[in-house]
């Protein structure tokens, strides 16, 4: 962000020196158009408005035009924002953007249909992301975002210390039983409704303290204090979220280069082949953190384990590590969500339900309280009109700059 600033201020500088450091026939009286010369002397002053009105050496430095040049310089910086939606002030959520809007949906299960661009999480949401949440809001563990079996259970990996009103948290020291740092290890033993407070709070900002507890319960999803019962549905204009069934879908099955219902992998890791459960070498191609007691593994890897077993889009464990919690909501049950990717303790038999596309691949409903050793969730961001129109101003802002540019170099020349 700086070195924008600092762009734009050399551009202006050096603008204004070409514009307005130009030697002209003194104006005795305002005229509109003013005649300027070449040669001569330089002017003590220039006016705004003779700068303004003449078209011939600048786009504005009056009052009204450096109004315009700051609509165009907020633009930029709101474009070069855009371009960095994956950073959200303290927590910093890597994204990939899927795009492809209009696709058709997968044509054997109806999933995966999105008719707009949208981001979501390269990997799983980790223990050390959610401990920036937990120390920012967390002193008195406000509506259970905190389980206690975060620091007893092995694979949890978040503890707490102090006493209510002044908690404060951290990752577990050490490695988890496969392994794997706690920091880099996804987040588990999260349930729906901590999940959605932990992207309500992403969506307002990342308050801290009394602001930032009052922020968890609206933006995203109005929870009103709920930490069970029926699973409110996405707000309008919610920013970041827990992906649909259709947006994670898409993420993790549709082949970035297609549209047509055919342009489908049958797998999380961009293939038509079962991948390979393997924990020892994550590194090889076309594998991944399944199969319990079969494989064994014993809990979940890094995020960002395994390497050369991507979706088409780019996303780390679409398939095993950890279940991921989605929005969309059983419509036999409004209090349970459907979970995707199958976790590191799902058998070889079990993991066609969430990844096959051919065998179901449509996941499992779980109860929105549920808060296991196998559940994690990552983070997805939405568009909404006004990111629309910001990304629009920039866009004109970065034009304005060029033109300014290329007038600039063309008066250096002829002087």
């Amino acid at each position: 962000m700086s070195a924008a600033v600092e762009t734009y201020r050399d551009e202006m500088e050096a603008t204004y020196s070409v514009d307005c450091s130009r030697s002209h026939e003194p104006i005795k009286s305002r005229h509109r158009h003013p005649e300027y010369r070449r040669t001569g002397g330089a002017p003590t002053r220039v006016s705004g408005m003779h700068c303004r009105r003449s078209k011939r050496w600048t786009w504005g430095s009056g009052r009204s035009a450096r109004m315009l040049n700051m609509r165009a310089f907020a633009g930029a910086v709101a474009l070069a924002v855009a371009g960095v939606a994956s950073t959200v002030l303290g927590v910093t959520i890597d994204m990939q953007t899927i795009g492809n809007p209009g696709n058709a949906p997968y044509l054997f299960n109806g999933l995966g249909g999105v008719n707009y661009t949208y981001d979501i999480g390269t990997y799983e949401t980790t223990n050390a992301q959610y401990v920036d949440f937990l120390n920012a809001v967390g002193q008195s563990n406000p509506n259970g975002i905190y389980s206690a079996s975060m620091g007893t259970n092995t694979n949890g990996g978040i503890v707490q210390s102090g006493s209510p009103g002044s908690y404060t948290y951290s990752v577990k020291t050490g490695t988890n039983p496969q392994g794997a740092s706690y920091g880099t290890a996804p987040v588990m033993l999260v349930n729906w409704f901590s999940a959605a407070r932990f992207v309500n709070w992403l969506t307002n900002g990342q308050q801290t303290g009394a602001p930032g507890v009052n922020s968890l319960e609206t933006g995203s999803y109005t929870l009103s204090n709920a930490t069970s019962g029926p699973l409110p549905s996405r707000n309008p204009g919610a920013t970041y979220v827990l992906p649909s069934m259709d947006e994670w879908f898409k993420a993790a099955f549709h082949n970035a280069s297609g549209l047509s219902s055919v342009d489908y992998n049958l797998w999380g890791t961009g293939t038509s082949t079962q991948p390979t459960a393997n924990v020892t070498n994550p590194l090889l191609a076309n594998v991944a953190n399944y199969g319990k007691t079969v494989t064994p593994t014993l809990g979940p890897l890094d995020v960002g384990a395994y390497a050369n077993s991507l979706s088409s889009y780019g996303l780390y464990a679409t398939m095993g590590n950890a279940a991921e919690i989605t929005q969309t909501i059983n419509p036999s049950s409004d209090t349970m969500y459907q979970a995707m990717s199958g976790s590191w303790s799902t058998n070889p038999g079990n993991i066609l339900a969430f990844n096959a596309i051919l065998g179901g691949g449509s996941g499992t409903f779980v109860n929105g309280t549920a808060a296991t050793a196998q559940i994690g969730f990552r983070v997805a961001a939405v568009p909404e009109p006004g990111s629309i129109a910001l990304a629009g101003a920039g866009a004109a802002g970065l034009a304005g700059l060029q033109w300014s540019r290329r007038r600039k170099a063309k008066a250096l020349k002829a002087a």
